[in-house]
């Protein structure tokens, strides 16, 4: 009987598969404290040849917390200030029936989309550029359909892990707690990122 594959033996399998780039590292060590034990901390990383694609990128660090502990999803460079911080969620059944939930902090005037999503934003113009196409917009929402855990951020997660976005601003779709191994999805996935990637530099082009 074959032996399950480990999350990162499926990813480097996809990777082959696929003839892109892997990079990853595993490693095991103990937490400090009266009862130490032993943690897992590792990353895959999947990239196109010559960085033509979003970074594919797979964090664990057991003794992290939040977010950041654990995600896994797609990473590009955007021309936002680095202290830019947006969030981006779609809504779900409690934000819809229940009155005393959030609203989002900032809405886009389209009624299809703001009924959709939940924003966080600390930076209202970069927002308005994120947000200001109708076909980015429904661009977000084919990628939240896929999933109802993915998350689209800008400079939430830090992603230094991938040398070449250290220290720069980062938009991020992914999810957390899981990483994301079913390779019909990833491949979806990386077709509609490289649609926005395109069109947010489009627009950043036109802007300034």
């Amino acid at each position: 009987m074959e032996e399950d594959k480990t999350a990162i033996e499926e990813l480097k399998a996809f990777a082959k598969r696929t003839n892109r780039i892997i990079d990853f590292k595993d490693e095991t060590y103990k937490a400090s404290g009266i009862n130490p034990r032993n943690l897992v901390k590792q990353h895959v990383i999947i990239s196109g040849s010559d960085n033509d694609e979003a970074y594919f990128v797979n964090y664990c660090d057991m003794a992290g917390i939040g977010d950041r502990a654990m995600y896994s999803g797609f990473f590009f460079p955007i021309a936002f200030p680095a202290s830019t911080l947006i969030k981006v969620r779609q809504k779900n059944i409690l934000d819809k029936v229940n009155p005393f939930f959030r609203k989002s902090e900032f809405t886009t005037q389209s009624k299809q989309f703001d009924s959709n999503v939940f924003i966080e934003e600390n930076d209202e113009r970069s927002a308005g550029k994120l947000f200001y196409s109708q076909s980015t917009q429904a661009l977000i929402l084919e990628i939240f359909d896929l999933d109802p855990r993915i998350k689209l951020c800008v400079n939430h997660i830090n992603v230094d892990v991938v040398s070449e976005l250290k220290n720069k601003s980062t938009l991020g779709v992914y999810i957390t707690e899981q990483w994301l191994l079913d390779e019909k999805l990833i491949e979806r996935l990386y077709q509609l990122i490289e649609k926005l990637r395109t069109k947010l530099h489009i627009a950043h082009e036109i802007n300034f």
